[in-house]
């Protein structure tokens, strides 16, 4: 699922009918705070972030998802009309964005970086899915190990304990003690 933070109901609109139309499914907040508090609800695969915001601004809430482990993952791009400087565009980087759109956003280029960022997510899934199963393999395998040492080790000292007795055949089969 994708976020969209943004304090404009109409710029939350079209990017929610635009990211539709690609069959992405899309949850909303208005503010920074909202956007905290569904992050800690629900698992997103990207998140697009207004900068300019009333209460919390996009950096603080970019910043505030980087300190956490659950949110540290979450790509974060920042769409903005207003910041276009470069100092902003610096910080959004350097409060976590991995990207920093200015508007106006040519779509089919928003749809390439969503798509991009959707299919990394999807595939840092599938790794962990593989890596759980993994360790799950892993260890059913000491597991099994652990047994058979247990078992060869049972057999050894049941040897062991087995008097030995000392015994001569000759060429026939014929024993004798």
């Amino acid at each position: 699922m994708i976020l969209i933070v943004d304090d404009q109901i109409e710029n939350i609109y079209s990017l929610n009918k635009l990211l539709k139309s690609w069959d992405f499914e899309v949850d909303t907040a208005q503010s920074g705070e909202e956007a905290l508090k569904k992050v800690l609800k629900h698992d997103y695969a990207l998140i697009i972030l207004d900068v300019q915001m009333p209460g919390i601004d996009g950096f603080e809430v970019a910043e505030t998802l980087s300190g956490y482990s659950r949110t540290k993952e979450i790509p974060i791009i920042f769409l903005t009309a207003v910041n276009t400087d470069k100092k902003f565009i610096t910080k959004g980087y350097a409060s976590g964005g991995i990207d920093y759109i200015t508007k106006p956003v040519d779509p089919d280029i928003l749809i390439l970086k969503v798509r991009t960022f959707y299919r990394l997510y999807e595939q840092t899934l599938a790794l962990s899915d593989s890596q759980k199963i993994l360790k799950s393999e892993i260890e059913a395998r000491k597991k099994a190990q652990q047994e058979l040492n247990d078992k060869v080790e049972h057999l050894h000292t049941t040897l062991e304990s087995l008097p030995q007795i000392a015994f001569r055949a000759d060429a026939f089969g014929n024993v004798f003690l």
